[in-house]
């Protein structure tokens, strides 16, 4: 047994000398707006258990192989983040909220009061609070499930409130008040802190403040409302009381319209993101409405081979104060991360040369 050991490490040193001498610059890919400088890069995907915790030195791969990882999500749907690198995604076919710790390498669930796993019927969108609790909006209950800082669901409202399949939502800390969106009713229902509703915005049509299915809901710097009119191939931005402000976007294939949108999300600097679903694409706007950038094309996973941008049926996305961006890839059943390049993040990442790959 001693021999064996020593044989393989030094198999194992002779594997890192030879993977240390043929390395090089390793690629980092980003969409540049206009062609001109860097502004989205791609950073990391996450489908399997490993691809969330620490990863295992280079003699442990080098000795027991490189770990396969267990699948993380079979229908991943909604993605809210906390804005600390913590994210939480829905799936829909194991009915549980998964919470990502990035920045601990750990896997958690959402729970009940007894600390077991809780059971979603059908888990649709997640929204934060900023004390680090949040809401999960359930289609099949007609309820919002709010969930405490210790990520244990203590609280159902929204099913005496005539609710019809709820699905995204947003904390405004502002107003202390969510808003979510009422696809079936074609509405955004306004409740406060206690869970009671306290108002409706809007009503189905094509007009301002008016919605025909709308599916998201995003909360701008400003504190605007910036919502995805789904079927109207639209965003509709309002103030906090639904007021009108402006609304952007149409039906096609040309650069800034959607085939079929189905999240949205707004950072800290302003730019709104719109998952388009059937073109597999990121569609990203200013608050005015301006387009800037589309990001993906449609890439199955086949193999384990993974393309940077690549997607397929694209759902919820979430994007922080900080300029990280979360989008739900739920046909190929994995989470990826972007990062808005500000100037503050290039300074801490600087690109050095040979690095900066821009996909076809």
């Amino acid at each position: 047994m001693a021999e064996i050991r020593i044989y393989l490490l030094l198999l194992a040193l002779v594997l890192l000398s030879g993977c240390a001498s043929g390395g090089g610059v390793k690629p980092r890919y980003f969409w540049p707006i206009g062609g001109l400088e860097p502004k989205i890069e791609y950073i990391k995907f996450y489908e399997a258990d490993k691809d969330v915790k620490p990863p295992e030195s280079p003699l442990a791969q080098a000795v027991l192989g490189i770990e396969q990882g267990k699948p993380l999500f079979a229908a991943p749907h909604g993605v809210g983040s906390r804005g600390d690198g913590v994210i939480a995604v829905t799936d829909t076919a194991l009915k549980k909220v998964k919470i990502l710790d990035l920045p601990q390498g750990e896997i958690r669930t959402l729970k009940n009061f007894e600390g077991a796993d809780y059971f979603f019927p059908s888990a649709m969108a997640v929204a934060y609070r900023p004390d680090g609790g949040g809401y999960v909006s359930d289609t099949d209950q007609g309820a919002i499930l709010r969930f405490d800082p210790g990520e244990k669901v203590v609280q159902e409202f929204g099913k005496n409130a005539g609710l019809n399949r709820p699905n995204g939502m947003v904390y405004d800390p502002a107003t202390r008040q969510l808003f979510v969106v009422d696809t079936l009713n074609h509405q955004i229902a306004v409740f406060n802190e206690a869970g009671e509703l306290v108002r409706r915005i809007g009503k189905r049509g094509g007009g301002e403040v008016e919605f025909n299915f709308p599916l998201d809901i995003a909360l701008a710097p400003s504190g605007e409302l910036v919502v995805l009119d789904a079927l109207n191939a639209r965003v509709q931005v309002l103030k906090a009381d639904g007021t009108f402000v402006r609304l952007f976007g149409e039906r096609g294939t040309a650069v800034g319209s959607f085939k079929l949108p189905k999240g949205i999300a707004v950072d800290g600097f302003g730019h709104i993101y719109v998952s388009d679903g059937q073109a597999m694409r990121i569609v990203i706007f200013d608050l005015d409405g301006n387009y800037l950038l589309s990001v993906g094309a449609h890439s199955a996973v086949i193999e384990g081979e993974i393309h940077p941008g690549g997607l397929n049926l694209p759902k919820g996305v979430a994007a922080d104060a900080d300029g990280k961006i979360f989008v739900v890839d739920s046909m190929n059943r994995m989470v990826h991360q972007y990062q808005f390049t500000s100037d503050a993040y290039l300074q801490q990442h600087p690109i050095h040369e040979g690095e900066m790959v821009v996909p076809e």
